[in-house]
Formats: structure tokens, C-alpha cells, sequence
């Protein structure tokens, strides 16, 4: 029960984040067309460094959507089968080496 209705807030946040996407493409939000993101938000998605606010909404309600269609996937499984998800996260997470101390 709680992923379905997770899924459904989920559902209502990619709706949300849709009609800021038209209002700023329609100009009732016009500023926020060149408006440059949040260096957090451009660093959390992976942005290039000149994305704008409808960037990162563009971001924001994809990944809702991800999160609405995972959560929906989870509550139509049966208590007898796998997590599809699972396997996506079965190798342990590889990390880079620490940067090269720099030559002196």
C-alpha cells in the first residue's frame, strides 16, 4: 500500500513540475527561461554549468517520474516475487582514486 500511494504523490509532483515547465515556456514564468540554476541543483544533476531554472525543473520531473514508476513497480509485485530492481545494485560500488597530490 504505501508504495502505491508514494507512486501517486510521485505522479502528482511530475504534474506539478509540468505546469512550471508551461508556464515558463508560455511566459507566465518568463524569467526563470534564462534564469541560471542553482549550482547545487547543476551539480546534483549533472548539468552543464549554464543550465537554467527550466533545466532544472526538466530534471526535477524526470526524476519524479523515475521515482513514480518505481514505486508503482514495487506495489504491483506479489509477496512472492523478486525486487526487479535488485539487481541493479548488486556490484559493489566502485570508487575513483584520489587525485595525484600535486608535483612541487
Amino acid at each position: 500500500i504505501c508504495h502505491r500511494f508514494v507512486g501517486y504523490l510521485e505522479e502528482e509532483a511530475v504534474k506539478t513540475y509540468t505546469s512550471i515547465i508551461e508556464a515558463i515556456d508560455d511566459g507566465r514564468l518568463k524569467d526563470w527561461q534564462t534564469e541560471t540554476a542553482p549550482e547545487i541543483a547543476i551539480q546534483y544533476w549533472h548539468m552543464k554549468p549554464d543550465a537554467t531554472m527550466r533545466d532544472m525543473f526538466l530534471a526535477i520531473r524526470a526524476d519524479e517520474a523515475s521515482h513514480r514508476d518505481v514505486n508503482h513497480t514495487l506495489a504491483n509485485l506479489k509477496p512472492n516475487e523478486t525486487n526487479p530492481f535488485v539487481y541493479d545494485h548488486t556490484q559493489p560500488i566502485q570508487t575513483p582514486p584520489p587525485p595525484a597530490a600535486p608535483k612541487q
